[in-house]
């Protein structure tokens, strides 16, 4: 792992949730075309994460989920910026949001972070260095049967699309980002990300990559998201859970029906 690069974007982190922080409770949203809400703490955290990253890594490109953007060199680096993913739960003075970052070198996810401001939390994962929480590296996902209470992460409006056939437990935290660390860390079983952008999963995806997970479509065949169009349907879970899922079947009175 390069302690450098890490202790960099952590400090990243830092600085711009205590940027975030600083809005808490004192913005109201204004609403994008898609009908996500964006806030004045989501372009204040937005021009420091870009600011830093210039600085940091040169010649690098960045893409930030508000519109800031960078052209580095070509064939450069591009960055991948969320401000404030899980905008929603800020707004509604929940714990799960904060910044995240990933970057792409060579057509291939190398380096991520997410930073839960409110509980403290730091995310970190590097290709081939490992997925790390608060410091410590995460252990492996190991192979297990899929128990009752186990937990599945699903959108906040999932509940619209009709029944979720899921014999388990579901959780809703507002954050795609939030859903895929806890999954990387084994407090869920699988995830379902219907609609998404590289800044919401980059980190992510890495997260769960390190410790083994896996990537599906709908389907269940592997997948890698930088190599998809974004907003493909994608499924993330351990190793054997996705397997198992759907032998059971718990997408298929949702795939081909639009519902995802």
């Amino acid at each position: 792992m390069d302690a450098t690069l890490r202790d960099d974007l952590r400090a990243v982190m830092d600085e711009a949730g205590a940027v975030a922080l600083s809005w808490f409770r004192r913005v109201s949203p204004s609403w994008k075309a898609d009908g996500s809400p964006v806030t004045e703490a989501d372009r204040a955290v937005e021009e420091l994460i870009v600011e830093r990253l210039a600085t940091l890594f040169p010649g690098e490109s960045v893409r930030s989920e508000e519109g800031s953007r960078i052209d580095g060199r070509p064939g450069a680096p591009c960055w991948y910026v969320d401000p404030i993913d899980g905008t929603g739960g800020f707004l509604a003075e929940l714990a799960y949001w904060g910044p995240t970052v990933c970057r792409i070198r060579e057509g291939r996810l190398d380096v991520g972070a997410f930073h839960v401001p409110r509980l403290r939390e730091h995310w970190y994962a590097e290709a081939g260095g490992g997925a790390w929480r608060d410091g410590e590296r995460l252990p492996r996902l190991v192979q297990r049967e899929v128990h009752p209470d186990d937990l599945v992460f699903l959108p906040s409006r999932f509940h619209r699309r009709g029944p979720i056939p899921w014999r388990g437990k579901v959780r809703a935290l507002g954050s795609s980002a939030a859903h895929l660390a806890h999954v990387s860390g084994g407090g869920g079983l699988v995830t379902l990300i219907p609609k998404w952008s590289m800044w919401d999963i980059g980190c992510g995806t890495l997260l769960v990559r390190e410790v083994g997970g896996e990537i599906c479509d709908l389907e269940g065949r592997p997948v890698e998201p930088e190599s998809v169009r974004p907003g493909l349907p994608l499924v993330f879970g351990a190793p054997n859970a996705l397997h198992s899922l759907f032998a059971e079947g718990w997408l298929a009175g949702l795939v081909g029906r639009g519902n995802v």
